[in-house]
C-alpha cells in the first residue's frame, strides 16, 4: 500500500504553496486596522448678504489716507488682515516716507480707527500723532512668500 503515502506527500506538495503564503505578522510591525474612508466633509450652505449702509469695501479702504484728530495726514492703509474667524484684525497703514520712499509699516488694530463715509470717499481716523506711529512696532511681513503672516504688535496686545 504505497498509495496513500503517495497521496499524502502528494497533497503536501500541492497545500505548501497556501502555507507559506500566510506569514504571520512580525512583532516590530504594529498590528493595527487600515484607516476606514474618511467622511466627507459637512457641506456649508451659502448665507446671501444684503449691503448695508454702512458697509465699507476693503478695496476702498486699501490705499485709504489715515488722518489724526488734527487733520493731518499721518500714513495710508496699505493691508487688511483678516482673523481666523474671518472679521477684520488689523490693518496695515504706511507711516513717514515720501512718495513710498523710507516708508514703514505698523500694523493698528482695526477697532483704533473711526470710519465713515463723505460723499462717497472713505474718510479713516485715528487717536496717534505722526511721531507715535513713527515710534510704533514696525510690522515686517515673514512666513509664506505671499505674506500671509507677519508680525508687530499684535492685534489684542
Amino acid at each position: 500500500m504505497k498509495v496513500i503515502p503517495f497521496i499524502a506527500a502528494t497533497a503536501l506538495v500541492l497545500a505548501s504553496p497556501l502555507l507559506l503564503a500566510q506569514t504571520p505578522p512580525q512583532q516590530d510591525q504594529p498590528t493595527t486596522k487600515p484607516p476606514s474612508a474618511a467622511t466627507p466633509a459637512e457641506k456649508i450652505q451659502p448665507k446671501w448678504y444684503t449691503a448695508q449702509g454702512s458697509d465699507i469695501r476693503a478695496s476702498k479702504l486699501i490705499g485709504a489716507r489715515v488722518a489724526n484728530a488734527a487733520n493731518e495726514t499721518v500714513g495710508d492703509i496699505n493691508e487688511v488682515i483678516l482673523g481666523k474667524d474671518g472679521k477684520v484684525a488689523a490693518v496695515v497703514i504706511g507711516v513717514g516716507g515720501f512718495l513710498g520712499m523710507g516708508e514703514r509699516e505698523v500694523a493698528v488694530e482695526f477697532s483704533s480707527l473711526r470710519l465713515k463715509q463723505d460723499g462717497g470717499k472713505t474718510v479713516v481716523t485715528i487717536d496717534a500723532t505722526k511721531d507715535a506711529l513713527k515710534t510704533a512696532p514696525e510690522w515686517k511681513w515673514s512666513g509664506d512668500p505671499g505674506g500671509t503672516t507677519g508680525r508687530g504688535t499684535p492685534p489684542g496686545k
